[in-house]
């Protein structure tokens, strides 16, 4: 199914699915339309190399309840530095790496970080 659409703009997989969150990295390429993507758990450096490659218009990361850790968020501003809209909410992020993302995404207007545990 996610193969078939090309004009994809919106893809919501926020509720864990370790089969479709596998399969996300292989058709990403195919979404160049790609505009927002809410994902469950994920891999910072399977995704996002993918995604600043091949969506020139994605403005809005989803990604709840996901642990960051080492250099997953200088990862994440290096590959979408662009990015507008990131919502991090529930999950563990260091202090320093949420000044990290406020400094190198310069075009964030909103960031989501309730219920965070802070490392």
């Amino acid at each position: 199914m996610l193969q078939t659409c090309p004009r994809l703009k919106v893809l919501d997989v926020s509720s864990y699915n370790p089969s479709i969150n596998a399969i996300i990295p292989k058709y990403i390429c195919k979404w160049k339309n790609l505009d927002i993507l809410r994902v469950g758990r994920f891999y910072v450096d399977e995704i996002l190399p993918q995604m600043r490659l091949h969506c020139n218009n994605f403005i809005c990361l989803s990604a709840a309840y996901n642990y960051f850790q080492g250099d997953d968020a200088a990862f994440l501003v290096a590959s979408l530095p662009e990015l507008k809209y990131l919502d991090l909410h529930g999950g563990f992020i260091e202090k320093e790496d949420v000044v990290k993302i406020l400094k190198g995404c310069k075009q964030l207007v909103h960031l989501d970080i309730r219920e965070c545990g802070f490392l």
